[in-house]
């Protein structure tokens, strides 16, 4: 018994120890003379000049002018360089679509008679080891909101947020939202009818308003028609407000009745797409509801997008809605690090800087209800930062360091070592494959 207890009190005192020695290690950093960017709330940025920022367990401790920094700091000298928070794309999927050609390598989505939908997860498709994510974090991305697509109907299941360090646990909050296409998107998964679209929706909300009510009285009383158990109890969480629903809309009729519907069953609304939501600015701010766009959206593909207009941006700004950016089209997914190329050109067409820096930092972070964690430069916040080689909306600029959670990131990726290999073209003993660094 006293051997026993010896035992225990030893193997306590290792632990105690090992933490402290694991404590210890944490490394502390200083970035200092950096011009740091985003240092306050999405709607008033805030820059300081030859600002310093102390970085301690994985947290921003201080940030300022007079800075006292740690003498246990690592100090990187930004040397007057911009530094922003890491970029954080707002719709994404980044781990979920390896080859957008290949089903094997694809997770977007799920195709097929009878398909689940709104019960999808996408945590249950994610690819730690995506290709995409080194190269994503080689451009400034250390956050992304990852979603899944609608496939045959029109729910597309519940997205998540990840960090792209590429070590440990990538989840940093799951299933915040759940994704519905409606519009012309939402038509086509009814046979072509708009009416259609919205009928199914308001049937699925009641049926999922049933079984928050009582899941047990479902259960027993479900019949042919209704949502499926499964979608019932993944749709629920919309009905009582601990999720979003994140709706693919684009004309500004069907932002109207979606905006309606929202205020009708009190559901907390994010809108994607929305080429036309400038039109209808004024009634977006006033139920304050956020907008991710595609800021380069200036041509109709469809009817329902006839107003696509470079100026979008910048409308939405001057009536006060919170706007984020995404890319529709390559930059989904693989081009993700173009974010700064689309914040740029909002700026070039009438959007303020701080604005547009804000749509790629703060906003998303303000979107997905992390913004006490991410998004921003302050005190207590997680310590997601990037220092750029020049001003970060500028095509020429890359970020020269990114941490992620505090931990210096690796800049390493495929294209950085096809680079190394391909170098040097010179004929060998070997083929390039085999030659190593």
């Amino acid at each position: 018994m006293k051997r026993t207890l010896l035992a225990a009190a030893a193997s306590c005192a290792a632990l105690s120890v090992a933490t402290l020695s694991s404590a210890a290690l944490a490394q502390t950093y200083a970035v200092t003379n950096a011009r740091l960017l985003v240092t306050g709330e999405a709607d008033d940025p805030g820059m300081i000049r030859g600002g310093t920022v102390v970085i301690e367990d994985g947290v921003i401790t201080a940030i300022g002018r007079d800075v006292r920094v740690p003498s246990s700091a690592e100090i990187i000298d930004a040397e007057g360089r911009a530094v922003t928070p890491g970029l954080f794309a707002a719709l994404s999927g980044v781990g979920l679509e390896e080859i957008g050609l290949n089903r094997e390598g694809n997770d977007r989505s799920a195709r097929g008679e009878g398909a689940l939908s709104a019960s999808l997860d996408a945590a249950d498709g994610f690819y730690a080891d995506s290709s995409v994510i080194p190269v994503s974090r080689a451009g400034g991305v250390t956050r992304a909101y990852v979603a899944p697509d609608p496939g045959s109907d029109l729910f597309g299941g519940c997205g998540m947020v990840v960090d792209l360090s590429g070590a440990g646990d990538p989840i940093t909050e799951r299933c915040l939202a759940q994704t519905v296409s409606l519009g012309y998107s939402g038509a086509s998964r009814a046979g072509d009818s708009r009416p259609a679209a919205m009928a199914r929706l308001r049937r699925a909300l009641e049926d999922a308003a049933l079984y928050a009510e009582d899941p047990e009285r479902y259960r027993e009383t479900y019949e042919e028609g209704r949502l499926p158990l499964t979608d019932a109890r993944a749709l629920a969480p919309v009905l009582t407000g601990e999720q979003k629903l994140l709706a693919e809309v684009h004309g500004a009729s069907d932002i109207r009745r979606v905006l309606d519907l929202a205020r009708r069953y009190d559901i907390d609304l994010v809108l994607f797409g929305a080429t036309e939501a400038y039109r209808v600015a004024g009634r977006i701010a006033e139920q304050d509801v956020p907008v991710i766009l595609f800021p380069l959206a200036n041509l109709p593909d469809r009817f329902e997008q006839l107003g696509a207009t470079l100026n979008a941006a910048a409308a939405l700004e001057e009536a006060g809605v919170t706007v984020a950016f995404y890319d529709n089209d390559i930059g989904y997914t693989h081009n993700v690090r173009a974010l700064p190329q689309l914040a740029g050109n909002a700026v070039a067409n009438g959007m303020s800087y701080g604005a547009a820096l804000s749509a790629i930092t703060a906003n998303p972070a303000i979107i997905w209800g992390l913004s006490d964690e991410l998004g921003t430069l302050a005190a207590g916040k997680k310590a997601d930062l990037v220092i750029w080689s020049g001003d970060p909306l500028e095509l020429m600029s890359a970020p020269e360091a990114v941490f992620i959670d505090g931990e210096r990131a690796s800049l390493e990726n495929r294209q950085t070592a096809l680079t190394r290999r391909y170098r040097d073209l010179q004929r060998g003993d070997k083929p390039f494959a085999y030659r190593g660094d």
